[in-house]
């Protein structure tokens, strides 16, 4: 499994068009096969700043997910609402998950 944390910040103005965008690309990517959880979050103390937390099956669903119509059309837009330099993706490789309750 694999889980992708990706962070970034949009710049001012663009806040309600990154949402509009970003809402957009839930149910297209959840729908995909391999994809377990597609969340767009939005920071509660700093509105501006936005978190894409999914989990795949495999990296190969991811790169799949990269090459989807809706992927590569959020891709064409994405730069220009975000500050230059403030996103950042981890992606972690993730044998298994167990849950503590």
């Amino acid at each position: 499994m694999l889980i992708v944390i990706a962070k970034f910040r949009t710049k001012p103005g663009c806040r309600e068009r990154m949402m509009e965008l970003s809402k957009g690309m839930l149910t297209p990517s959840r729908n995909e096969e391999g994809c377990i959880v597609y969340e767009f979050l939005q920071d509660p103390f700093d509105p501006d700043s936005f978190t894409f937390y999914e989990k795949w099956r495999s990296r190969h669903d991811l790169d799949l997910h990269f090459e989807e119509p809706h992927f590569k059309e959020f891709e064409k837009t994405f730069p220009e609402l975000i500050v230059n330099g403030s996103e950042n993706i981890v992606a972690y490789e993730v044998a298994g998950e167990s849950v503590i309750a």
